[in-house]
């Protein structure tokens, strides 16, 4: 048995908005037809059989957009079981598992490690002064170009940016003011 740590810097990806966490949330989830996703994303990429079958399936899913919801985490809720504290509850705190097959195989086909990033987790943050949201991500690129140690290829980090700008449309339209 052997273990390698390889050291990489990510960039954070921060949008500020006086859009109200509930907004957000709600183009969320119109924006990855939340309700068609979850669960059906994995049983279409468990039971496909064929390549056009995956395709018509994310096609169906996504209606043409660039990316599906996979699930949502809300660690709000049970932090405010935690802490016991009605009288102050915690902001809206939701993580956001997002992205396409279709997508992620452009990169995954120059390096499997890329499987580690996609999808993407994606942070919405209401603000603890309740005054609007925070959206959170790592820039895809960053995470994902430096492959297993740190010698990626070019046409992976082509494919991440490609992720970037994607992820970076979808995140300006929910938290547009």
């Amino acid at each position: 048995m052997s273990k390698q740590t390889f050291e990489f810097t990510a960039q954070r990806v921060v949008f500020d908005t006086s859009a109200p966490v509930d907004t957000v949330l709600a183009r969320l989830d119109e924006e990855l037809h939340r309700g068609e996703g979850g669960p059906a994303v994995f049983e279409l990429l468990r039971g496909a059989k064929t390549r056009e079958e995956i395709e018509q399936g994310i096609q169906r899913i996504t209606h043409g957009s660039d990316f599906m919801f996979f699930g949502a985490i809300q660690h709000h809720g049970w932090l405010n079981v935690y802490n016991g504290d009605a009288a102050s509850p915690a902001p809206k705190i939701v993580i956001y598992t997002l992205g396409n097959p279709l997508v992620a195989q452009t990169m995954l086909r120059h390096d499997l490690v890329t499987a580690l990033h996609v999808p993407v987790r994606v942070l919405v943050l209401e603000k603890e002064d309740r005054s609007g949201t925070r959206v959170v991500y790592d820039l895809p690129s960053s995470v994902i170009s430096p492959g297993l140690a740190g010698d990626a290829n070019p046409e992976l980090k082509k494919a991440a940016e490609a992720l970037d700008e994607k992820l970076e449309r979808l995140v300006a339209s929910v938290t547009r003011e």
